[in-house]
């Protein structure tokens, strides 16, 4: 992708990328080789220890490698917005032995956000969606803010008055808030935050925030901040009394996702054995116990149904990045 393209032509390109992705790996030929695996496999997380990414790639790679009968590494390869990782992804071989775990803004943010990329989201094969992260609109427990509906008439009360935090520019939270704002016809004003911001919120410097259901889901039932509305198509288990931003907004949908890729290449019986193994994992009444903890939802799956999120991703993501003026470069 060249930096000269005109918008249309880059936006029509992209929205392809998935799925020619897929069917790149899909079209790969079974090659002779030894019975796979028979030695180590390695899953690049383009995020650091500690985070969500990370923590969920190890609890599925552990189970990965029991069911597969070889060992399953995670390496973390964290920096610049996932990028870093990434291109150590798509530079590794494509013998099945190298695993991308990562998150939406991988494939459905950053190619919109940079003009150029050093990896393409065509050489990324969608192998199973693991797990859905629903986004909260909290805001301070002690704010004048109740529901929705008040949040929205005093942002246009006080336009570009009121201020939400998110984990940085072109991340989910940062998205979605836009895409939330331009839904409800309101003007805010973005503080970013390495951490997410979330004891701002809480102490009320902030007005508000799309968190991850993770980070908030404790201060939420603890009372420290309130749930406005969630960023999902239906109402959350784990929050039932949450609206939807969709109930005040038809059509909405902002939740952020992790997900497994193959290299293009990649012998498509690799793929199956792994997607196969996963999908057993991510169905596992321990693996749904898991995350219920933590408010996110198990998604599994195949290929193509991971490919159609990809690309109805893109469609949402790349008018929102390019409406609100949201770029990396």
């Amino acid at each position: 992708m060249t930096t000269h393209a005109p918008q249309h032509q880059r936006t029509r390109r992209l929205l392809g990328l998935a799925l020619i992705g897929l069917a790149s790996g899909l079209a790969a030929p079974t090659q002779a080789q030894d019975k796979y695996p028979s030695r180590t496999i390695k899953v690049i997380v383009p995020f650091p220890a500690g985070t969500a990414p990370d923590v969920m790639a190890r609890f599925w790679g552990e189970r990965l490698g029991k069911a597969l009968g070889q060992s399953v590494i995670v390496d973390n390869k964290p920096g610049a917005s996932t990028i870093v990782g990434t291109q150590q992804f798509v530079a590794a071989p494509a013998d099945g032995y190298t695993f991308l775990y990562t998150a939406s803004g991988t494939v459905s943010i950053n190619p919109f956000a940079y003009k150029k990329l050093p990896y393409q989201v065509a050489d990324l094969v969608p192998v199973i969606q693991t797990l859905s992260i629903p986004l909260v609109i909290t805001v301070a427990s002690g704010s004048p803010y109740k529901a929705l509906p008040d949040l929205i008439k005093d942002a246009k009360d006080n336009p570009g008055k009121l201020s939400y935090a998110s984990y940085g520019v072109a991340t989910a939270p940062h998205v979605s808030m836009a895409y939330f704002a331009n839904s409800a016809n309101i003007a805010l004003n973005h503080v970013p935050y390495r951490d997410g911001g979330l004891n701002d919120i809480v102490g009320g410097t902030v007005n508000t925030a799309f968190s991850p259901i993770a980070d908030v889901l404790q201060f939420i039932r603890t009372g420290r901040v309130r749930a406005l509305a969630v960023s999902s198509k239906q109402r959350l288990d784990s929050l039932p009394q949450v609206p939807t931003v969709a109930e005040s907004f038809p059509g909405f949908e902002g939740d952020s996702w992790h997900g497994v890729f193959a290299l293009k290449g990649t012998p498509q019986a690799a793929i199956d054995m792994v997607a196969a193994a996963s999908q057993k994992i991510v169905a596992s009444d321990e693996y749904k116990k898991y995350l219920a903890s933590m408010g996110l939802v198990p998604i599994g799956g195949t290929q193509e149904q991971f490919a159609s999120v990809l690309l109805s991703d893109s469609k949402r993501w790349v008018n929102v990045v390019k409406n609100n003026h949201i770029t990396l470069d």
